[in-house]
């Protein structure tokens, strides 16, 4: 990776920001890759010239998810009819966009750009992660 000036691209989640109540040691695990994303960004990116950097998806709507939101007793089509305060835009995250995230870190587009983290939500995350259980949608 030195040889070729490389680069590395950690994965995360929003909750590495403010986490949720049922997901402490998740929440914190995150929370400590994006500390160590920064400091790695810096110190490999002035030495070997390697960028890292780490891509936090919110929400995102992959098959497991839409069959454990049918477990938790919600319709077989819960993910087409959002409420606005969830889904500002009507729909949460495709398993697409956050490959095409991962592309722009990944190539030379994203230039000499590392240490930093790309949050891929549709609002603010601090002090605004709400519960995504059954009780939210009714």
């Amino acid at each position: 990776m030195i040889k070729t000036r490389g680069n590395v691209l950690n994965i995360g989640s929003i909750n590495a920001w403010s986490g949720e109540p049922n997901l402490l040691a998740y929440s914190v695990s995150k929370g400590a890759i994006m500390t160590l994303t920064g400091n790695l960004g810096d110190s490999l990116m002035r030495e070997y010239g390697i960028r890292v950097n780490q891509i936090n998806p919110g929400w995102v709507l992959t098959e497991r998810e839409k069959e454990r939101k049918k477990e938790h007793g919600l319709s077989e089509t819960w993910y087409e009819d959002l409420p606005a305060i969830i889904a500002p835009s009507g729909r949460i995250l495709s398993p697409e966009e956050i490959a095409a995230a991962c592309i722009f870190f990944l190539s030379d587009e994203s230039g000499p750009v590392s240490g930093q983290v790309l949050t891929l939500e549709q609002h603010p995350m601090i002090g605004r992660n709400l519960p995504k259980d059954n009780k939210t949608f009714k």
